[in-house]
């Protein structure tokens, strides 16, 4: 069976061709994994500012968010734990996949650093291709967040010398990255690693649906993150139990759990649409201390809708929320804030109008040219062959046959994976009288 989803035809014009390479983490439902959220922002904005890009994107299962005239799916199977799905490079699929032969690759858009180093010795080792590699850096394998015995956390680094340029949650999880650098890299290589690591945000999603007024009488505290240590559940749970001492005119939603921790907790789960229905229906929103150090994206969803949250002051959290957000410092001045914040009304729905402000302008319409300039600053990477006898006998084959396909014009060289052939498609890309396409050349 043929694994590739397309949906339009081999000799529409694109200047280059971009494999997605995936960061999966929660394959239970995959419409709720960062990934699978965060590529399709990217790819319905970025796949209408950049028509001359056409993008192979790598999913576990088929997905209508993927779905454009310039990208096809590939089914690939990871595993379903995270750590093994970090170590897990599968070779085999890879040489399927990238078949050099009959396809060109220009650029590798990688969410998991801890497979660049793999990926690029194929490339190089295996393939006549030589991409550019950039991506972003979803998830670092610290220990203060990696409740196993081993870590990747050296497979990450050695990934991220290998990209382009690398973007990040925040400033503060850079400056994590950065402060576990030298355990894992020599000196010269930390100053380089500086220069490839940026800020990077994600727009605040916003799925149109229906929208919930929230109830003074039955009021919802959100917990939309993960359940997990690393995010401060703990925490919050110990925290929910202090106020539900004092007042029961509260539930607790934490869509993201199998099963409610208190009776005071319900775990409804919702597709996409219904989440921010039903988000937008909570009276406000709580962010513990972080160990990832980073913004909470999660948190982003509630206050696009008008949910207001209370973080943890820090300045991972105070970078994108700004003044939208309550900040606290310790146990205490969270419960306080949190009184206040159930008992005034007025002054709920003060940080619930600014909180909608600021999810208009953190809009993906407005971030994705930082996306955008990830591309631009790989495509100066390029080599480009000279005009030499070969390169116009590539052209005139080109001329004379009107389309061939990149099999077709190897198999004519005699070429093998021994002889790069990115020298040369990168001076193709600026002839006027050729076009370059999916899986050959064209005359325009």
């Amino acid at each position: 069976m043929d694994k590739f989803f397309r949906y339009e035809n081999d000799y529409i014009e694109y200047k280059f061709r971009c494999l997605v390479y995936p960061n999966i983490t929660w394959q239970r439902d995959f419409t709720q994994d960062s990934y699978y959220i965060i590529m399709s922002n990217v790819l319905k904005h970025l796949t209408k500012m950049r028509q001359d890009i056409h993008f192979t994107v790598l999913t576990p299962e088929l997905m209508p968010n993927f779905q454009y005239k310039n990208v096809e799916q590939v089914l690939y199977d990871v595993p379903r734990h995270p750590n093994e799905m970090r170590h897990g490079f599968d070779t085999k699929q890879i040489r399927a996949i990238t078949n050099y032969r009959y396809l060109d690759w220009d650029f590798v858009y990688t969410y998991l650093p801890e497979h660049a180093l793999q990926l690029k010795n194929h490339f190089h080792n295996i393939t006549n291709t030589r991409p550019v590699f950039f991506g972003y850096s979803a998830y670092l394998e610290i220990p203060k967040t990696t409740p196993y015995e081993k870590s990747v956390l050296r497979n990450h680094y050695a990934g991220l010398m290998e990209l382009n340029s690398c973007g990040v949650n925040s400033q503060a999880t850079k400056d994590t990255v950065m402060k576990y650098a030298p355990t894992c890299l020599p000196g010269e290589d930390v100053v380089k690693l500086d220069k490839i690591l940026e800020p990077l945000p994600r727009g605040w999603d916003n799925v149109d649906g229906e929208r919930k007024k929230p109830s003074s009488d039955d009021k919802i505290i959100v917990w939309n993150h993960r359940p997990d240590g690393y995010k401060g559940y703990p925490w919050f749970l110990s925290m929910m139990d202090e106020l539900r001492e004092k007042r029961q005119d509260f539930r607790v939603w934490v869509p993201l759990s199998t099963s409610p921790d208190r009776d005071y907790i319900y775990v409804d789960g919702f597709e996409r649409r219904g989440y921010f229905t039903e988000l937008s229906g909570c009276w406000v929103g709580v962010c513990g201390q972080s160990q990832h150090t980073g913004w909470a994206n999660s948190a982003s969803d509630g206050m696009s809708v008008g949910v207001p949250y209370i973080f943890y002051d820090a300045d991972y959290y105070e970078q994108y929320a700004k003044d939208g957000g309550v900040y606290f410092k310790n146990d205490e001045d969270f419960l306080n804030k949190m009184n206040k914040m159930l008992d005034d009304e007025s002054y709920r729905n003060k940080k619930s109008k600014r909180s909608s402000d600021l999810g208009k302008q953190n809009s993906w319409d407005g971030v994705i040219p930082q996306y955008n300039d990830h591309f631009l600053r790989a495509e100066k990477e390029f080599k480009i062959v000279s005009e030499t006898d070969t390169y116009k006998r590539i052209v005139d084959y080109i001329h004379k046959h009107r389309y061939i396909t990149k099999s077709e014009l190897v198999n004519h060289l005699k070429w093998g994976k021994g002889i790069p052939f990115h020298h040369y498609r990168n001076r193709l890309r600026n002839e006027p009288t050729i076009k370059l396409t999916k899986r050959g050349y064209g005359v325009k």
